[in-house]
């Protein structure tokens, strides 16, 4: 299985926190150690985007991140460590629309590597279910689909009041937990994800709406960032999607961020941040 594992060539690492127990194969094919702060919860996000900073083509049938990616080995790889290092991933809704055959489990992104995923969480002491936590503040979410019905996945829905009461008696054995009227917080989400589940480190694979209202509220530490290389330009006719949309940031309140960490991965570049307070 080793043999088949992509290796990251690391170009820069600043050291932070403390290592996760990867297995050999693991940390070999990341490139060496995979560290995160201790204590408080920590959210890390992680996206692929163009040369040009598109996360999605916007094109109907080729939403997804692996129009943008094209399937590397490598960004694949890193996908599903982070998953199995979560302690839980959050999702929007959105995202569910356009992708509704993921279940956000390390094991469907990266099969090959799925023995080792699950050896991963076994050291730190994880279940083996992926807790996926599905964001939607209308609670219009389609419960038939796999990711709330999966052996592999541990469902949360987390909504708002009026969400939870459109939902009532159709989540089966989902647990809902409802927090805000009509549009909760990112900060009431996160924190209701750590009330359910006790979650020291949270993997957001939400999109760029709530991306960008994570970084408004600066509730988000971390950023993981493909660079694809290629080019998805934008037209009036077809717009495709940035890093974070629909917000916008003032220069001078701009969310800053520190590199801690420069990956190869053939002609793409894997780049950590970790934003500043």
């Amino acid at each position: 299985m080793a043999a088949a594992l992509p290796r990251l060539e690391t170009l820069y690492e600043r050291p932070q926190g403390s290592p996760l127990p990867l297995p050999d194969a693991l940390r070999q094919c990341y490139g060496g150690q995979l560290s995160f702060p201790v204590g408080a919860p920590h959210v890390f996000a992680n996206f692929v985007s163009t040369i040009d900073g598109l996360v999605s083509f916007g094109l109907p049938g080729l939403l997804g991140a692996a129009t943008i990616s094209k399937g590397n080995a490598g960004d694949r790889a890193v996908m599903g460590i982070l998953r199995a290092a979560a302690d839980v991933v959050v999702a929007g809704a959105g995202t569910l629309r356009a992708e509704p055959r993921v279940t956000w489990t390390p094991r469907q992104v990266f099969p090959k590597a799925a023995d080792l995923f699950a050896e991963m969480r076994r050291a730190r002491g994880l279940p083996p279910r992926t807790r996926v936590a599905i964001v939607t503040a209308s609670g219009d979410v389609d419960i038939s689909l796999g990711v709330f019905h999966s052996p592999d996945v541990e469902p949360l829905i987390v909504t708002s009041v009026a969400g939870a009461e459109r939902l009532a008696g159709r989540t089966r054995d989902v647990p809902v937990r409802a927090v805000g009227e009509r549009e909760p917080t990112m900060r009431q989400v996160i924190d209701a994800v750590v009330a359910e589940t006790g979650a020291r480190l949270i993997l957001s694979e939400a999109g760029p709406t709530l991306f960008g209202r994570m970084l408004a509220e600066h509730v988000v530490d971390e950023l993981f960032l493909t660079l694809s290389p290629h080019v998805a330009g934008r037209s009036e006719e077809r717009r495709g999607m940035s890093l974070v949309e629909p917000t916008a940031f003032h220069p001078e309140r701009a969310p800053w961020a520190d590199l801690l960490g420069v990956k190869r991965s053939d002609d793409y570049l894997l780049l950590r941040y970790a934003f500043r307070r």
